[in-house]
């Protein structure tokens, strides 16, 4: 939050879009500011980037705490039979296609296949955690609506993680913070057409109490409420000069 407000909008400029209408920086947006007032002040785009961000560093703080270990922006290189290779490449078209409909199972059989000629693979993953009991959980965390290219993305990463590792004992998911149609209801079209949602996503609570034990999501918005609620008075400030 603090990283945030100090790189709020400019006092000067804030005064020029309120009294002059005028944004040397090129901030107004009059059907925004239209329908939600305060909305172009507080940034609300540039915000929700920096929440995605802070997501991952509380993920990584969080499960470092409960596991052996968490790491985020995890550089994995290493290599995969060619065969793999070419099953994740003609996999990912099938299923942007609709030819096929994603299967944890049927897809984690192809990736574990070890023989034939390798090729060199290298592929980043946004959260790596080892549970104590030596399995690796790797999580790709994106936007909780991702458009189809970030879908295709993050199945490329996870499965191409899987491959290279080889090991029964890696475990590969698309880990969403929160679910934006509420628990349960996660509706948004183009994950369901590349993810086997029951063994390849955890949303929301499931998530984060994996990461952290049960009770966690719970008492992490407990604490990003309290956090919230120390700074409301500086927010109303930027959106209302005579707060």
């Amino acid at each position: 939050m603090e990283n945030w407000l100090s790189g709020s909008v400019d006092p000067a400029e804030l005064d020029s879009m309120r009294v002059l209408g005028i944004s040397p920086s090129g901030l107004l947006a009059p059907f925004h500011e239209a329908l939600v007032p305060g909305i172009t002040l507080l940034r609300e785009r540039s915000f929700s980037t920096s929440l995605g961000n802070l997501h991952e560093r509380v993920a990584e703080l969080i499960a470092g705490e409960h596991h052996a270990a968490a790491q985020r922006q995890y550089q994995l290189d290493g290599t995969m039979p060619a065969i793999v290779e070419s099953f994740i490449t003609q996999h990912l078209h099938a299923l942007e296609s609709g030819e096929v409909k994603p299967d944890w199972r049927t897809e984690r059989s192809e990736l574990l296949r070890s023989f034939g000629q390798t090729v060199t693979a290298s592929t980043r993953i946004d959260l790596r955690v080892v549970t104590h009991e030596g399995s690796e959980l790797l999580f790709e965390m994106k936007s909780a609506k991702p458009n189809k290219g970030q879908c295709i993305e993050m199945k490329q990463r996870l499965m191409k993680a899987v491959a290279i590792r080889g090991s029964t004992a890696t475990f590969a998911h698309w880990g969403v913070p929160y679910d934006p149609y509420g628990e349960g209801h996660y509706g948004h079209p183009y994950p369901k057409r590349f993810f086997d949602f029951a063994h390849e996503v955890m949303v929301g609570r499931d998530f984060w109490d994996v990461l952290g034990g049960d009770g966690t999501y719970v008492e992490l918005i407990d604490v990003y409420q309290d956090v919230g609620r120390s700074f409301a008075e500086r927010l109303r400030s930027l959106t209302d000069p005579t707060a």
